[in-house]
This record gives structure tokens, sequence and C-alpha cells, in this order.
């Protein structure tokens, strides 16, 4: 199981360009996925969508291994700003961006979408 020191080390590791704003240098892990949610959203406002698509598999990766704090920083952080980038795309690049995520990934968002409606 990835402890939320090791996520923040792999973020930093696999995407160093979405830690810019960390300043803390043992970041929780709310703090690291919501560095690597800015950064996924500012990729897509980028159309740069081969990044989106990796940072996407990269968030299963963690979320699969990671312990119950990583994968409650997840879903709460990053599938809860699924919403916004939605309204930052377009309809076509929604479903590019859609067409890139997994599974898991967009079963927890349409999961958390229908929870919202109830």
């Amino acid at each position: 199981m990835l402890s939320q020191q090791q996520v923040s080390f792999l973020i930093a590791r696999q995407f160093p360009a979405a830690v810019f704003d960390l300043s803390d240098t043992h970041p929780s892990a709310y703090q690291a996925i919501q560095c690597l949610t800015d950064y996924t959203r500012r990729m897509a406002i980028e159309h740069d969508f081969n990044k989106v698509k990796n940072c996407l598999n990269f968030v299963q990766k963690i979320y699969s291994e990671g312990n119950a704090l990583v994968k409650n920083a997840v879903e709460n952080v990053f599938i809860f700003s699924f919403s916004s980038l939605l309204a930052n795309c377009n309809r076509m690049e929604w479903r590019v961006v859609q067409s890139y995520m997994p599974s898991d990934l967009y079963a927890l968002y349409v999961r958390q979408v229908l929870k919202s409606k109830c």
C-alpha cells in the first residue's frame, strides 16, 4: 500500500511541473493530489491530451495501490475535480478526456455525480 509520503514523492518524480506550488517539504496526500489535479486541468486547457492521459493513468495506479488515506484524497480531490474540468472543455475535448479515463476512475466519477443528485 502506498502511503501519502510515497504518493507525494511519486508525483514529484513523475510530474515535476505539477509540484511547483508545493512549498511544504512533507505535503499531505491532499496537497499532492491537488497539485496533480491542477496540473491535469492545465494540460487539458492547453490541449495536451497525451499528458492528461498520463495523469489519469498515474492517478489510477496510485488509487489502486494507495492506502485508505490516498484513496480518499483521490476521490475527494481528483475525482471531484472532473466536473470543473468538464466546465473548461468543449464537448469534443470532454469526450477525448473521457476516452482516456481508466474505467475505475470513471466509475468513481459517475458514482460521485449520482450521489450528489440524491
